[in-house]
Formats: structure tokens, C-alpha cells, sequence
């Protein structure tokens, strides 16, 4: 009886995160571009870049996967003039920022809790449009980027949050401050690994699942039952229950 009420133990609680981990990797890649992303409280080390390998293994072949210097400035995110081919060419030729290149992929937000305050506006944005808009330089474009953000928190103690803003766009957070290496590596090659063919599987399936509106109406009532003003919550919980 103690031991029921005391609850599960560190080590179980840290199985928990990691099996719940491993499931959002999966969810995550089976809808590529349907969950804004995932916010990951954990610092630099090998439990993290396991996940990280894990999660990019879940991926299509070829996807873009570009990390986002903290010092990132607008030429580097949104892309600029081009001037060696511009001045080759006589004329202004853009060239590509980090959003771009990412159509198709993922963008790694490195110390996502110290990111200014305009790169995530600029990221908040692409998100929403599934475009990086370009009006610089003599250049005005507008170039796809649809991807998924992993937003890499390394905050500690009293450390900010990432942006509220950016947060909310993203499905999924998760916490491996606590997770040991010893957990993580424990679940290779067993049945509660995510399979690549079943993920490929389910993402080949993914635009014909439906939800009945019963489904519908207990997500948005739950969302207003814990007094969540924003609809994202709701629609990111919608597209979780279809992957």
C-alpha cells in the first residue's frame, strides 16, 4: 500500500518521458508539418542527441535538417542579396535564408530559451504561412517553407522560457533533463521503438484519416474546461488523434 501511494519511482518516471518521447517522435514525423514542432528541455548530451538521431531516422529520406545559430540575424533566417551573382548577373539575384532551406524539413532552434525576440516572430510566421517572405535589399519574394521547428530549451533554474508566441505553435513538449542514458539506450531495438516502415505507413495515410464531430466537441470542451483561450490547442490534439 506505501508503495502505491507513493507513486511510480525516478526510474519508472523516467521510462515514462522516454517511452512518451520516442511516441511523439513518431506521431511527430507520421504528419510532417501538422504539429508546428517540439519543444525539448534538455541539455547538450547524449540522451538528447539520441532522441534527436532517433527522430531524424523517422523522417523521408532527404529531408532538410538546418540548426539555427543563436545569433541568427534576418540575412542568415530570411535570406538576402546574392552579391556575387548579382553583380555577375547585372541585376539583383535573392538568395535562400535558413526558413527556406528547411521547406520539407526541420529547423533545429539551438538555446531556444535565449532567442530573440524577432527570430521567433520570424519563425511564428513561417509557420503560420508555410512561407518566408523576403522584402530586402531591392528584393521582394516570397519562397515555400513549410517545416517543423524543434526548439532546443538548455534553460536551467530561473532561466526564461522560450517564447510564448512560438510555444504555442508547438505540439509537443517534452522533458529529458531527468531521463539517463541508461533508459534510452535500453529501448533499442525493442517492440517500443518506433518502426520506420510503420511511420512511413502511416504517413502515406495520414490525409485520409477523418474525425467524427463527437471527437471534436470533447477536444474543444476539454480545451474550454481548462480555460484555454487559443484554438491551436485544440487543433494540434485533433491532429495527434489522426496520427
Amino acid at each position: 500500500v506505501g508503495d502505491a501511494e507513493a507513486g511510480p519511482s525516478a526510474a519508472e518516471r523516467a521510462t515514462l518521458r522516454w517511452s512518451d518521447a520516442l511516441r511523439a517522435a513518431a506521431v511527430r514525423a507520421g504528419d510532417p508539418w501538422g504539429f508546428g514542432g517540439v519543444a525539448l528541455a534538455a541539455g547538450h548530451g547524449p540522451v538528447r542527441e539520441r532522441w534527436l538521431t532517433v527522430f531524424r531516422s523517422l523522417l523521408p529520406s532527404g529531408s532538410p535538417w538546418r540548426r539555427v545559430p543563436i545569433h541568427a540575424g534576418d540575412d542568415r533566417l530570411l535570406g538576402g542579396l546574392d552579391l556575387t551573382a548579382t553583380l555577375a548577373a547585372g541585376r539583383p539575384v535573392g538568395q535562400a535564408g535558413l526558413l527556406a532551406e528547411a521547406d520539407g524539413g526541420v529547423l533545429l532552434l539551438a538555446m531556444a530559451e535565449r532567442v530573440s525576440a524577432s527570430t521567433a516572430a520570424r519563425l511564428c510566421a513561417a509557420l503560420d504561412s508555410g512561407e518566408c517572405a523576403v522584402a530586402r535589399e531591392g528584393l521582394a519574394a516570397a519562397r515555400p517553407a513549410h517545416f517543423g521547428v524543434v526548439a532546443l530549451d538548455e534553460g536551467t533554474g530561473d532561466d526564461p522560457p522560450p517564447a510564448a508566441a512560438l510555444l504555442e505553435r508547438l505540439a509537443f513538449r517534452l522533458d529529458l533533463s531527468e531521463v539517463p542514458l541508461a533508459v534510452a539506450t535500453a529501448f533499442d531495438g525493442d517492440g517500443d521503438s518506433p518502426d520506420r516502415a510503420a511511420v512511413a505507413a502511416a504517413r502515406a495515410r495520414i490525409a485520409a484519416v477523418t474525425v467524427d464531430d463527437a471527437v471534436l466537441r470533447a477536444l474543444c470542451g476539454t480545451a474550454a474546461a481548462l480555460g484555454v483561450a487559443s484554438a491551436r490547442p485544440a487543433q494540434l490534439a485533433l491532429r495527434a488523434a489522426r496520427a
